[in-house]
């Protein structure tokens, strides 16, 4: 099972004839090929899975889904 936390596209690189996302989460920064999706640009929210961006977000999507995560990471530091 996979638990893909929504990152926001920071920054867009090549290397070696590859596209590249650089996108953050809380501060942690992650590099995913981008391979498998076309359209990724600074800005966009995408989830990522073994190094790879597989899923491209709406914002408000995203939006919902980090609130989610954020509530979850609330309850475990009230613990």
């Amino acid at each position: 099972m996979c638990l893909a936390v929504p990152c926001k596209v920071i920054e867009i690189i090549e290397e070696n004839n590859e596209r590249y996302a650089i996108a953050e989460y809380r501060g942690v920064k992650q590099k995913a090929k981008l391979t498998l999706l076309d359209d990724v640009k600074v800005g966009d929210y995408i989830l990522i899975h073994a190094g790879y961006a597989i899923e491209k977000m709406s914002e408000e999507d995203a939006k919902l889904s980090l609130e989610a995560w954020n509530e979850l990471y609330k309850a475990l530091e009230e613990e």
